[in-house]
């Protein structure tokens, strides 16, 4: 069985994995600037790309990154407005696909900073980047653990999605638990 799993946005990511094999086999990344692209017109790529994936490596499952809102809502808008495509896509097409929360992967592959708990009651932190601590995490557990060198954070957390994925989502009977 083969997952694809993304970190979708104007810049994203995406891995696939066996998932019986737990093993890396492909992943890469796609940008759709905004000089060339506007947002619904990216939308729209996105999700060609999602079918263009799916055919090309037979992916069983799909597992994308939830959103979260943080400072700027119009982002979070867009962001909800491109998982709604995505999931409507595997709806569909009725492919099975999950939605994985960032905490559930960053706490997997110990690529978590700081929480926003621990922002909000100012523990102080010994590193002076630690807003970024989750990025440097994620880009430093796919060197280590895939020998994947990149500085692009959405490749690193596509494949850690897809990491926490195969090791920790038991799919059965076409269903993820």
């Amino acid at each position: 069985m083969k997952i694809l799993a993304l970190d979708q946005a104007r810049h994203g990511a995406w891995s696939v994995f066996d998932y019986d094999n737990k093993a890396l086999l492909d992943y890469g990344t796609w940008v759709f600037d905004s000089k060339k692209f506007p947002y619904e017109k990216a939308i729209l790529e996105i999700e060609s790309l999602l079918d263009e994936l799916i055919k090309k490596h037979e992916i069983d499952a799909v597992f994308l990154e939830d959103i979260q809102l943080r400072q700027n809502a119009q982002a979070f808008k867009k962001l909800a407005q491109l998982q709604g495509v995505l999931i409507n896509y595997c709806e569909k097409n009725k492919f099975l696909y999950w939605v994985v929360a960032p905490s559930q992967w960053q706490n997997y592959c110990n690529a978590r900073g700081r929480t926003s708990k621990e922002i909000k009651l100012n523990v102080k932190q010994t590193n002076p980047d630690a807003d970024k601590m989750s990025k440097i995490l994620s880009l430093q557990f796919v060197k280590n653990e895939f020998d994947v060198e990149t500085e692009d954070d959405n490749l690193s957390d596509a494949i850690c999605i897809g990491y926490y994925a195969v090791n920790k989502v038991k799919i059965l009977k076409g269903e993820a638990k």
